[in-house]
């Protein structure tokens, strides 16, 4: 009961501080007494802090509290096929310095060495100190076993079964948490984004993966084994080129990057004109030649159809639509936006919000770091993994 009563004070100092020891206790429905005994473990701990006090006429002015968010820091660490893209945020994941490292050797002992190269270097970049680092996130596509820190499944990185939390917690001794890359962006927005609003949201991702993350009652769906979310390997046709899971037809394989490229080229070549070799030639070029935006549009009244049959099985109240590939503009989320206006059911086409959010590699490393304050913030009630500490023993 200790700790889930500290996890209510902490979470309203950090949702609504400044704000004083009486204010904290009716909100919570806390006694006034058992705050006052909470709050000197938090400011010890160096999680809370006191402001100056507030004068407002006669009597003794209260002493304010809030988030002493420069007292620790923590990392996030995006693994692609490519790359190591990590940055260093505060306790409210300001992002207080990122790197990008070159990822050429997929092992997993050698994407160890690489990730803890990059937590050394992100340590000089920002010039912060070791002391105060809470832990390491890391955000992966494919299949996450969280609890036990495993990645399941990743074709991207060709892994089965890697316990890449062991592997980076023994290399650094830092607490680690592994999670799909879409839940981890989910819990950037659930803390300190526009999913702060709401306990019930979808998280989509467009770009070379299409990802999912469904947060139910304020916490990221998961499913058996951290399977859920699988949702660019929803099937939707039959027959198109195949899928890196070995299916044919998925929303993947079918409007991921990759495909739209792969897509794009052959369009272009039969109009007998350049085709573009990147997403981003694709996306500036759409607007331009009628037949590539009529390709975008297609392509957006396909994801808009998924994402309605999504509205219309879990009734969101908001919708995030992120990801590298809502770059493509227009042509694109145009077609999404009219999709859902037409196959959205009618009881609920007024009750969800849709919100388009570009996302850049350092947004997906601030995701990764959301998973330590994740640890840090939920209700022990809520918490599937064990704690980053012993607040008893940490007193």
């Amino acid at each position: 009961m200790r700790s889930i009563n500290r996890s209510m004070v902490l979470d309203v100092v950090r949702e609504k501080g400044p704000v004083s020891k009486a204010e904290i206790a009716r909100i919570t429905g806390l006694s006034q007494a058992t705050v006052g005994a909470i709050v000197p473990s938090l400011i010890e701990r160096g999680f809370v802090c006191e402001g100056a006090p507030v004068v407002s006429g006669l009597g003794r002015p209260p002493t304010l509290l809030e988030l002493d968010r420069d007292s620790y820091t923590v990392v996030g660490l995006k693994l692609m096929e490519g790359n190591i893209v990590g940055a260093v945020t505060d306790l409210e994941a300001r992002t207080l310095g990122h790197v990008e490292a070159p990822l050429s050797d997929l092992d997993p002992t050698s994407v160890t060495e690489a990730a803890a190269g990059v937590v050394d270097e992100l340590l000089v970049v920002s010039g912060l100190g070791r002391e105060r680092l809470l832990g390491v996130g890391i955000g992966l596509a494919g299949v996450i076993d969280t609890d036990r820190g495993i990645c399941r499944s990743s074709p991207f990185l060709g892994w089965t079964d890697v316990p890449i939390a062991e592997l980076v917690e023994a290399r650094l001794g830092l607490p680690t948490r592994v999670d799909n890359d879409t839940n981890t962006l989910a819990l950037a927005e659930r803390w300190f984004g526009v999913g702060q609003k709401s306990d019930d949201f979808i998280l989509v991702t467009l770009g070379r993966g299409i990802g999912l993350s469904v947060v139910v009652g304020g916490s990221v769906y998961r499913g058996a084994h951290g399977g859920a979310g699988e949702f660019g390997h929803t099937v939707m046709s039959d027959g198109d080129a195949l899928c890196s899971c070995g299916n044919r037809g998925c929303l993947e394989s079918t409007i991921g990057e990759p495909a739209l490229v792969r897509n794009a080229q052959e369009l272009c070549s039969r109009l007998g004109i350049p085709g573009p070799s990147t997403p981003a030639e694709l996306y500036a070029e759409a607007p331009l030649v009628p037949e590539l935006a009529d390709l975008m549009s297609r392509s957006g009244r396909l994801l808009g159809r998924a994402i309605g049959n999504l509205i219309n099985l879990l009734a969101p109240e908001l919708v995030v639509l992120s990801g590298e590939g809502v770059d493509a503009g227009e042509p694109l989320l145009g077609a999404v936006r009219s999709e859902l206006a037409a196959h959205v059911h009618e009881g609920l086409r007024d009750s969800y919000e849709l919100v388009v959010e570009p996302l850049t590699g350092e947004a997906w490393a601030r995701g990764a770091a959301s998973l330590i304050l994740n640890a840090v913030f939920e209700s022990p009630t809520r918490a599937r993994s064990s704690p980053l500490w012993d607040w008893e023993t940490a007193q």
